[in-house]
């Protein structure tokens, strides 16, 4: 019983609660109209009094309209706008607008109007900046996400803002809205980039960015050619100059600066094309004119490099390093005054004075003066005690005081102070060897060629010193460094040649004598020489080839080649280089006596009898002579004067062995030629 009382009491309630929702959702229906109603009422009105806020009005009708149906239908919100400040300034977000963000920029978004009027459960992100759940009321920075942009890249293909990136506005989970950003990228950004970075690699890829968003900037150009040149990319550097020019053809600094980079290719006339340019445009850069002077030096044209660097010291007189050049220019054409007077105005007025009192020490040398040199080469090592070209040139004007001392020593100094400039040692190994001190010149000689290993002044002083110590094999090894480096030099070879002969490597001796001849070598000592290695080598034709060659002949040389000729049996050859022998020597025996013998091997007896009579004239100490002469007598058939001619050999040298023999037979004949005739009478 009691449980029916229960249920029957709970119907009754929950019937009572039914009733209760049916009316509050009458009540809910009669208002919608009713609110329907007024807000048509108010719109017609507004419309004829005010047409103006009729968009206003529609906003708020359409808003008014979702927010009942999300608070009461609870339906989907809708998103209206997003409120912002901006650098300093409200500003008001729609749905169908985006937000332009720029490196410069601070935003921040204070609230998000909706259905939801309390945003209870709206959230925003922005995405790339954003870092929490919830970036609202956050400030943002542009720089930021610019630089987040740049960092990945995305402006690779060029272009100047970047999108894809938006504000978030969620409710609870879902996506409510999206505001699109566009992130402008400025050609200050990559150069901002550019200046931030000590990658240069990447400095030059930003900075060509820059240039491809605005091709008309000039600065950005400049600053890249800048980092060209530095990195020795003349090229790129002249091709960006270039182009400033074809943007403003007078820009002054492009001029300038492509007409350092023409000269820095060695590209004088380029260069002064542009400097004339510049000057047309400018008349009084000085600077202009001081590039016009060092292109026209290069040239070699002094005239005009003078000319020019007269003008630049014109426009700029404390140009001091144009004036030491003009100086310069003045000691090449050896007009020394001018020279000086430049010199001397720098002294007089810089606050740097030793280049100018170096070129006037240098100067004075030149000239001779060599107290004059002596006093500034002084002064300049009062200055700078450790100046070690100073020291080295000091000892250059002591040599011409003729104080050799005193240029070693300062040479010493020199050297010590600057331990690895091989002029300053190669000038200390040749004071050295002016004292005839040469095994300490071949040191600081071998120390210069450390420094500087191809030098062909340093191998030839080491190759002659050796060579005249007879130190061959060192010789040889320096005058082989010596030729590759002057392949065209007879001298080399030549010197090659005899160091081998000395060392008794008579094939390299022979090759190097002939790289001399065939260099065009005229000195008769090298066809001697190759002749006489030619014999030590078995050579013997070359060898008389080579003898035939020399000219003129000495007495030697006709010698060998008629004892040749004479052993070869071509006897009228011998007899040929006999008579040069007796032209070269008239009154002396043996020329005599060899031409009889050359006569005798033609059986010319007469002739040779006729030369050693003269020959004799000379000479009667000569026992073969003599018999010489005896044997001739005998062939003629003259006996009596052969005896008598083997009987005088035989005085002078019983052991003369023709006439040892000769003698007793000629007796024998004499006497029975003698019986002979007395048979006939």
């Amino acid at each position: 019983m009691k449980s029916e009382r229960l249920k029957k009491r709970k119907m009754a309630e929950d019937n009572k609660k039914n009733d209760r929702q049916k009316k509050r959702i009458l009540v809910k229906i009669w208002l919608i109209p009713g609110a329907l109603a007024i807000t048509v009422i108010i719109f017609a009105l507004l419309y004829f009094l005010r047409p103006q806020a009729i968009e206003t009005i529609t906003f708020n009708a359409n808003r008014l309209k979702n927010i009942i149906s999300y608070y009461l239908l609870q339906s989907n919100p809708h998103f209206y706008y997003l409120e912002m400040e901006k650098n300093g300034k409200d500003i008001l977000v729609r749905a169908n607008e985006s937000l332009e963000i720029t490196y410069r920029d601070e935003f921040v978004v204070k609230s998000v109007v909706s259905d939801d009027i309390k945003g209870k459960h709206i959230t925003v992100n922005i995405e790339g900046l954003g870092k929490g759940a919830n970036d609202l009321g956050v400030l943002m920075r542009g720089v930021d996400l610019v630089n987040i942009i740049m960092q990945k890249g995305v402006m690779s293909q060029g272009g100047g803002a970047v999108t894809g990136y938006n504000i978030r506005i969620n409710y609870g989970n879902d996506l409510l809205a999206s505001i699109p950003l566009r992130v402008v990228i400025t050609p200050q950004d990559w150069l901002r980039f550019a200046k931030d970075t000590t990658n240069v690699r990447i400095q030059i890829e930003y900075l060509k960015k820059a240039i491809a968003l605005n091709r008309e900037d000039t600065g950005v150009r400049k600053i890249l050619a800048g980092i060209y040149a530095r990195l020795e990319r003349l090229d790129d550097a002249i091709i960006q100059y270039q182009d400033i020019l074809t943007i403003s053809p007078e820009d002054k600094v492009a001029l300038r600066e492509l007409a350092k980079c023409h000269i820095r290719k060695k590209e004088y006339d380029q260069a002064i094309e542009v400097s004339k340019k510049l000057i047309k445009i400018s008349p009084q850069d000085a600077e202009a004119y001081a590039s016009l002077g060092f292109s026209f030096e290069e040239k070699g044209l002094w005239d005009q490099a003078i000319k020019n660097y007269n003008a630049a010291v014109k426009n700029d007189p404390e140009n001091y390093t144009v004036r030491l050049k003009l100086g310069n220019a003045y000691v090449h054409l050896k007009k020394m005054n001018p020279a000086i007077e430049q010199y001397e105005y720098i002294v007089a007025h810089a606050p740097d004075k030793n280049s100018a009192k170096l070129a006037l020490g240098d100067t004075y040398l030149k000239i001779r003066k060599f107290d004059d040199a002596v006093k500034y080469y002084k002064e300049v090592i009062k200055d700078q005690p450790r100046h070690a070209v100073a020291y080295a040139n000091l000892a250059a004007a002591y040599a011409g005081k003729g104080k050799p001392q005193e240029e070693l020593d300062n040479l010493k100094k020199a050297a010590a102070l600057n331990p690895d400039q091989p002029v300053i040692r190669f000038n200390l190994g040749a004071a050295y060897e002016k004292r005839k001190l040469d095994s300490d010149a071949i040191k600081e000689y071998e120390q210069a060629l450390k420094i500087k290993p191809d030098d062909s002044d340093t191998i030839e002083r080491l190759a002659d010193l050796f060579f005249k110590n007879n130190k061959y094999d060192q010789a040889v090894k320096y005058y082989e460094r010596l030729a590759r480096l002057h392949p065209k030099s007879s001298a080399i070879f030549s010197n090659l040649g005899f160091a081998y002969g000395e060392l008794k490597n008579y094939a390299a001796s022979a090759e190097n004598y002939k790289k001399a001849i065939k260099l065009g070598s005229k000195s008769a000592n090298l066809h001697y020489n190759l002749a006489y290695t030619y014999g030590k080598l078995g050579r013997e034709k070359d060898a008389i080839s080579e003898y035939e060659k020399i000219s003129p002949p000495t007495r030697e040389v006709l010698s060998i080649l008629a004892q040749y000729y004479l052993k070869d049996n071509k006897n009228d050859q011998a007899i040929k280089y006999y008579k040069k022998i007796v032209v070269l020597d008239p009154k002396k025996a043996a020329s005599y006596a060899s031409l009889g013998l050359a006569y005798a091997a033609r059986d010319d007896w007469d002739k040779a009898i006729e030369n050693y009579l003269i020959a004799l004239k000379y000479d009667r100490e000569d026992d073969e002579l003599y018999a010489n002469l005896g044997e001739a007598y005998e062939k003629k058939g003259l006996y009596q004067e052969a005896l008598k001619a083997y009987t005088n050999a035989y005085e002078l040298n019983p052991e003369s062995p023709k006439a040892d023999k000769k003698i007793p037979k000629l007796k024998i004949l004499l006497l029975q030629k003698k019986l002979q005739k007395t048979n006939k009478e």
